[in-house]
């Protein structure tokens, strides 16, 4: 409570002697001084002091700009710190830091707006603790207080913050405890949900505001709601009750609770809240419902199994059978527990069961038997019966019960199996190979009879490695070693070798075999086969000789095709050569000799026979396999020059050559008489093709960049086309596409081609004739 201290009516001096709360120096009042009576303002102000010290609280008296001109004894001793130190600014630096920021800020803005402070700030006090004051300030309302402008009285208010403190800080671990609890809490008023835990709220997905007025409704199943309502809402009982009832979850995904909720009353006998735990149950409930399925299932499953299934007391009665055995036999429990059972079994099969059936009534564990039962259709089934005892937890034999299933359908499959085996025999007999097994570690196990015949050795005497024997002895270390290996890696095994026969003499033959793994991967056996590969032996030694004499004969040819190959490139410079040593004896001989024609000649003859002596090494280094000389040339140029030695031979043969480039300069890396001699190759090809048309001929060569800095160019005729029966093997070597050709210039080409890192291909025109694709590496491609 704030003390106004009217100081129009009492005077403040502060006299000029320290004292407990005076500081020395200039008398100052604050105030007007009544009747301007000094003494009486003296008077009124020890007054003022002593009210102010006896006052239960810290009193601060500050002029209008907020400087502290006075604090009473209370205030100073809590401090702890001398009274000149306390005014002006002094006493704020009592404050906490952590609030001194806030303190002058709120008071200076107090002071500049005239309006009240109420606050509570933690401040040091004498003894070097922090406690907790409550600040009150007001403006003066009288204009005759003169400087004393703001009056503030602090009350320490420590225990009861502290009190508080601890209280918030109980309900807090109170809650936590709660929300750690593992279970589902909530409290319930007439309005709705008072109170949920977190991990009801984590559940449901939302706060306690948004359950209220009914809405928690919302989350509960809509086939529960009712009983929910009714039962434990609008029920006029005020007695704990139980509910069991589903909850939806934040996943969109209802789930079984049980709440026990139990009344808090008031006085007056009302309910003031219901307390509720909440448990998750629905596994336990899921667990049911799969229970109760399963028995259903079982059920199901006992009447629509395709079997019998029975149950009989000790004494042997029958007591229970599926429905699959009323089917079967055609009668009812009843009428079996009226007529028996034995009539139905077959009469060869009568006294085996008989004989089992007392033995399990007798004290036996039961008893597993094939026999044949009546059917309701009056014909006799096979049926595989299991009986055994039922005993309780105790051990204590209380019935019997069995399942019968209908065998006739395997007992037919066993039948034909039978009858395969002997047919499998059969075959294996006559087949006209050899069929063989071993066990796993190479032992003889089965030879059919065409090995028994042709050997004439029983399975006993090739038993033990004995077989070997029976091995011609230039191949028995060639199977010994692969049978070996096959036997330790488990892999297949294969070999050739010879056979004795019963007379003595020896035939080839091509041994097989596989393993047989069981479902482990384990070999349990292994078959193979013998067959006979004698006749192919003996023409096998015949292709060989054959193939020696045809090797020589291509050899013979290719030494034809590689001589023709040589004239063919030494014909145009030899040609030259002769025809311009002939030009230069003429100049010489004439009447007055032409010396600088001559000149011309010789150096003509001179170029000539270094274009032979080039086309030599060429083709040396081709057949050598040497590495090529390569250098940047203009693709046109070489065109050009080939054309000028085969323009001639085209003319002839009335067959015009048109080409086209792209500028710039179409530069490409390559050894120039090699490239040429293609050039030469594929030019001439393409003449040949357009000998004997109905057409104009005509070759036409495209020269362009294409994609990586590489140059294209085309042969393109109109001639007859690539043939259909070797249009994918004209490069092979030896295929040709002429009639007397040996069909090895495109196959050198491609060679050639490709040394240079470079591509040779043949397509077929829309219309007619077909287009060969040489592909090279230009001159300023990458090297790589």
């Amino acid at each position: 409570m704030l003390i106004q201290l009217k100081t129009h009516e009492l005077g403040l001096h502060c006299v000029p002697k320290r004292s407990e709360n005076t500081v020395e120096g200039k008398t100052k009042t604050f105030g007007h001084v009544s009747n301007g009576s000094r003494s009486h303002a003296d008077r009124q102000g020890l007054d003022f002091r002593r009210v102010a010290d006896t006052v239960p609280g810290c009193i601060l008296v500050a002029d209008a700009d907020g400087k502290v001109l006075y604090a009473n004894k209370r205030f100073v001793a809590a401090l702890g710190r001398p009274l000149e130190e306390l005014l002006g600014e002094g006493w704020l630096e009592s404050v906490e830091t952590a609030f001194l920021k806030e303190a002058r800020a709120k008071w200076y803005d107090c002071i500049r707006t005239r309006v009240r402070l109420d606050v509570t700030w933690r401040f040091r006090v004498h003894d070097g603790t922090s406690r907790w004051q409550h600040l009150r300030a007001e403006p003066s309302s009288h204009e005759e207080s003169g400087d004393a402008s703001w009056y503030l009285l602090g009350v320490d208010v420590d225990e009861q913050f502290r009190a508080q403190e601890a209280l918030q800080a109980s309900e807090r671990e109170a809650r936590e405890i709660l929300d750690r609890v593992p279970a589902m809490i909530s409290t319930w008023t007439e309005e709705g949900v008072a109170y949920t835990n977190k991990r009801l709220s984590d559940y449901v997905g939302t706060v306690i505001t948004d359950l209220r007025d009914g809405s928690y409704l919302d989350y509960l199943h809509p086939y529960d709601r009712d009983a929910v309502v009714a039962e434990h809402i609008e029920s006029p009982n005020k007695v704990p009750n139980d509910i069991i009832y589903r909850l939806l979850g934040t996943d969109g995904i209802y789930r079984w609770f049980h709440t026990r909720a139990e009344p808090y009353f008031n006085e007056d006998g009302s309910i003031y809240r219901w307390y509720a735990l909440n448990s998750d149950i629905d596994d336990l409930c899921r667990s049911r419902e799969l229970l109760r399925e399963r028995e259903l299932q079982l059920n199901l499953l006992t009447e629509t199994l395709p079997a019998i299934l029975w149950k009989a007391d000790l004494n042997g009665q029958i007591t229970y059978i599926n429905k699959k055995a009323v089917e079967y036999s055609g009668r009812t429990l009843e009428v079996l527990q009226e007529k028996g059972w034995i009539d139905l079994v077959h009469p060869d099969d009568v006294a085996e069961i008989v004989t089992v059936w007392n033995e399990l009534l007798a004290g036996g564990e039961g008893y597993d038997n094939v026999n044949r039962f009546k059917c309701a259709d009056g014909l006799y089934y096979w049926f595989h019966t299991s009986a055994s005892v039922i005993r309780d937890e105790a051990g204590n034999r209380i019935a019997f019960h069995g399942v019968m299933l209908d065998t006739t359908p395997l007992k037919a499959a066993e039948t034909a199996l039978q009858q395969s085996e002997q047919e499998m025999q059969r075959l294996m007999d006559t087949v006209p190979t050899i069929i063989w097994s071993m066990s796993p570690d190479g032992n003889a196990a089965f030879t059919n009879k065409v090995a028994r015949e042709l050997t004439g050795a029983s399975l006993e005497e090739i038993q033990n490695g004995k077989w070997i024997e029976y091995t011609h002895p230039e191949d028995r270390e060639l199977v010994s070693r692969e049978l070996s290996r096959a036997l330790a890696t488990g892999n297949s095994f294969g070999a050739a070798h010879r056979l004795r026969k019963r007379d003595g003499t020896w035939r080839w033959f091509l041994s097989r075999a596989e393993p047989s793994r069981d479902n482990h991967g384990n070999i349990v056996r292994w078959f193979g086969v013998m067959l006979d590969i004698h006749d192919g032996k003996v023409a096998e030694g015949k292709l060989r000789e054959l193939r020696a004499n045809l090797s020589q004969t291509s050899r013979a040819s290719l030494v034809s095709e590689i001589s023709a190959s040589i004239a063919h490139e030494l014909n145009q410079p030899l040609s030259s050569l002769l025809s311009n040593a002939q030009a230069c004896f003429r100049w010489l001989k004439a009447a007055t000799p032409n010396i600088e024609n001559a000149i011309t000649s010789i150096e003509r003859v001179v170029r000539d026979g270094r274009a032979a002596d080039a086309a030599i090494r060429n083709i040396r280094s081709l057949y050598k396999q040497q590495p090529t000389a390569k250098a940047s040339f203009n693709m046109v140029e070489l065109l050009g020059e080939v054309i000028g030695l085969l323009k001639e031979d085209a003319s002839r043969r009335s067959t015009p050559i048109e080409y086209e480039f792209e500028d710039p300069a179409l530069e490409v890396l390559v050894d120039r008489y090699q490239i040429q001699q293609i050039i030469i190759n594929l030019v001439t090809n393409a003449i040949d093709a357009m000998q004997d048309i109905d057409r104009q001929p005509l070759l036409r060569i495209r020269i362009r960049n294409a994609e990586g800095g590489r140059v294209l160019t085309e042969f393109i005729d109109n001639g007859h086309g690539l043939p259909d029966d070797r249009a994918d093997r004209i490069f092979d070597a030896f295929v040709s596409t002429k009639e007397n050709g040996m069909g090895i210039g495109l196959a050198i080409s491609r060679s050639i081609v490709e040394a240079h890192d470079g591509e040779l291909w043949a397509a077929d025109n829309p219309g007619d004739g077909a287009t060969f694709s040489l592909l090279l590496k230009g001159s300023g491609a990458s090297q790589g």
